[in-house]
C-alpha cells in the first residue's frame, strides 16, 4: 500500500486560462464588485507571485506592452500593420531640463529629417522620410511620478508606393498588355485572361512580402530605440536620486 499522498494538482496553461476566464465572469456578475473590467498592476503582481512568477518580470512585460490597434482590412491585405505604436512607462520623473539630452539618441535612430520640440515636461520628435514612405513621432512625457515613452509610426506611404507601383506598373501594365498580345497572337481568350491574373497575383505577393519585411524591420528598430531611451531615462533618474546631475563629479578624499 502506498502511503504517499498525491501532491497538489497542477493545472495546464489551458486550464489556467479557463479558470481565470470563469473567475472573471463570476467577478463581473457580482453587483458590488469594484471595477470588474480589468486588473491593476498590483493585482497582477499578486497573481504572478501566487503562480511563482517573478513580479519584476511581470512589471517588465507590462512596460513593454504594445498599444494594439484592431487590425484593419488594409493591414490584413498588406500583411503587416500600416501603423505601429509602442509605449513604455518608467517609474520616476525625468527632470524637464534633461529632456533635450534624449534628442541625439532619437535622431541617430531616425530615418529621414526630424524636428524636436519641448513644451513644459513633454518632448516631441517628428520625422518623415524623404520619400514620404513613413512618418514617425517619438513622445517623452513626464507626469504623476512616471516618465512615458511612446513611439508612433505610420507606413501608409510605403504601402501605397509598393502596392501601387508594383501591382499597377508590373501587374497592370505588363500583365494586361502582354496577356492581350499573347492571347491575340495565339487566338486564346483564356490565355488573354489568365496571364494578367497570374502576373497581378505574383506582383501582389511580391509587394506584400517587401512591405511585411520593411515593417518588421522598422518595428525592431523602434523597440531598440525604446530600450535605449529607457536606459538613458533610468540612468538620469537614478543620478538625480543620488544627488548627482550631468557633469557632476564625486570628490575622493586623499588616501
Amino acid at each position: 500500500m502506498n502511503d504517499q499522498s498525491p501532491g497538489p494538482r497542477r493545472y495546464s496553461e489551458n486550464e489556467v486560462g479557463l479558470i481565470l476566464r470563469r473567475a472573471t465572469e463570476m467577478q463581473r456578475a457580482e453587483p458590488t464588485a469594484p471595477d470588474p473590467a480589468g486588473l491593476t498592476l498590483a493585482e497582477l503582481e499578486e497573481i504572478a507571485a501566487e503562480a511563482g512568477i517573478d513580479p519584476a518580470l511581470l512589471r517588465h512585460a507590462a512596460n513593454e506592452l504594445h498599444v494594439l490597434r484592431p487590425p484593419t482590412l488594409g493591414s490584413r491585405l498588406a500583411g503587416a500593420p500600416v501603423a505601429i505604436e509602442i509605449e513604455r512607462t518608467i517609474e520616476g520623473e525625468l527632470p524637464a531640463e534633461r529632456l533635450e539630452e534624449l534628442v541625439p539618441t532619437i535622431q541617430a535612430a531616425t530615418a529621414g529629417q526630424g524636428t524636436a520640440s519641448a513644451v513644459g515636461r513633454t518632448l516631441t520628435w517628428s520625422s518623415r522620410t524623404e520619400s514620404n514612405s513613413s512618418a514617425q513621432q517619438v513622445l517623452v512625457s513626464v507626469r504623476d511620478g512616471q516618465t512615458l515613452i511612446r513611439i508612433e509610426e505610420s507606413f501608409g506611404g510605403l504601402a501605397g508606393g509598393l502596392f501601387g507601383g508594383i501591382m499597377g506598373g508590373v501587374g497592370g501594365g505588363v500583365g494586361f498588355g502582354l496577356g492581350g498580345t499573347l492571347g491575340g497572337v495565339l487566338g486564346s481568350v483564356a490565355l488573354a485572361v489568365a496571364f494578367p491574373v497570374m502576373i497581378v497575383t505574383g506582383s501582389y505577393v511580391l509587394a506584400r512580402s517587401i512591405f511585411t519585411a520593411q515593417v518588421r524591420r522598422r518595428q525592431a528598430e523602434a523597440h531598440t530605440l525604446v530600450d535605449r531611451l529607457t536606459e538613458q531615462v533610468e540612468s538620469a533618474i537614478a543620478g538625480e536620486r543620488t544627488g548627482l546631475s550631468k557633469g557632476d563629479t564625486v570628490a575622493v578624499p586623499p588616501g
